[in-house]
């Protein structure tokens, strides 16, 4: 009777861990559809390293960032309800000039490219210099005359903290420029300050480096431009 029992729990236990694994393979099948220029080695990489480093189980990952995703999804098929004129990230396809502001804010944009929409961040290194991260060029400074978005839904937002931060903040941005475009968002804010990294990464560093804030509005695994944009601490300045 014993035997039984315990090859019946032995059967279930097994069938339950299969599941999950199960489980956990379609989520990285949909991660990599969500984020379709990570690797399913680096997402793996990622997700291994953040167990290491956390306790937790590389299932209980993989399923956060998934949910991460999906909610970040929902976000913007919201946006698109609002709107009809969605530009592509680091392009011109707006209309509206940025237009000036204090040095260390960041603009937020409804943002798109063929597959990803995560919306668009850039930083404030002067009143008329943005900062920020493209796939098209990386880190690169632009005027805020020429940087152009859509009306609908963008806006310009400060961070509450001291002017020091805000200026160290934006000069640490500025040292970025020339790295790399990365479309990791997945496990970002695991990844190095230094490198390649996106838009949303750029602030998220610069402000985690200069004044020990963390602007990410659900703290997850990864940080997005929605993230930042809906940060703790942060405060509109103008709708733009």
């Amino acid at each position: 009777m014993k035997k039984t029992i315990l090859a019946l729990s032995l059967t279930t236990t097994m069938l339950f861990s299969q599941a999950s694994f199960a489980s956990a393979g379609t989520h990285v099948d949909e991660i990599l559809k969500l984020q379709p220029d990570i690797s399913k080695r680096e997402l793996l990489q990622d997700v291994r390293m953040i167990a290491s480093n956390t306790g937790q189980t590389e299932q209980s990952i993989i399923e956060q960032i998934y949910t991460e995703l999906k909610n970040d999804q929902e976000k913007g098929k919201e946006e698109k309800l609002a709107r009809s004129d969605m530009s592509t990230y680091g392009g011109s396809g707006g209309t509206i000039s940025v237009g000036s502001s204090t040095k260390g804010n960041f603009y937020y944009t409804p943002s798109q490219t063929a597959y990803l929409d995560h919306g668009h961040v850039g930083m404030y290194y002067s009143s008329t210099t943005i900062v920020e991260s493209v796939p098209s060029a990386g880190v690169r400074t632009i005027s805020t005359t020429a940087r152009k978005v859509d009306s609908s839904g963008a806006m310009v937002k400060s961070v509450t903290t001291s002017t020091t931060n805000r200026n160290n903040a934006a000069n640490w941005a500025n040292t970025q420029v020339g790295q790399s475009y990365s479309y990791n968002f997945a496990t970002n804010r695991s990844t190095s300050h230094t490198g390649a990294k996106n838009c949303s990464k750029l602030i998220w560093s610069a402000y985690k480096l200069n004044g020990s804030l963390d602007l990410d509005v659900d703290g997850g695994l990864g940080v997005y431009p929605r993230d930042v944009r809906d940060a703790k601490g942060t405060v509109l300045v103008r709708n733009i």
